[in-house]
């Protein structure tokens, strides 16, 4: 479980899991009709996997949202599971959070780009 703090709650942790709308369960088996009426197994099982990236400590409440909205739609939209480090738990000589997106290599290439856009978004408003 991940907690996430927010400076206006100190103390007050706020956890959020969710769903994971990736792949099928192991022994789970997806069927499509042959075209004569039969049915076969699909034979594209994607796999998956995890990528970790860094999100600036500042920019997290960004990705999360109020509420969790922000975080709960990156996951809905991408069918990736987005997991985000404790306060502290930071990439080794940085600030940077630790925000690990698992499911497969097209959830986490939309869920990782739904997550820099946000970020860039508020990087280009403090430059404005």
């Amino acid at each position: 479980m991940t907690g996430v703090y927010f400076s206006g709650y100190q103390g007050v942790p706020y956890t959020y899991v969710l769903p994971s709308v990736g792949p099928p369960a192991y022994n789970a088996v997806n069927y499509r009709a042959n075209g004569a009426g039969g049915k076969f197994q699909s034979s594209k099982e994607e796999r998956s996997t995890s990528l970790t990236i860094g999100v600036a400590d500042d920019h997290i409440g960004l990705v999360v949202g109020r509420g969790g909205r922000n975080i709960m739609d990156i996951s809905q939209n991408s069918g990736a599971k987005i997991k985000i480090s404790d306060r502290g738990d930071y990439i080794s000589g940085t600030t940077d959070r630790k925000v690990t997106i698992t499911g497969s290599q097209r959830a986490i290439h939309i869920a990782e780009s739904m997550i820099l856009q946000k970020v860039s978004n508020a990087t280009e408003r403090v430059i404005e």
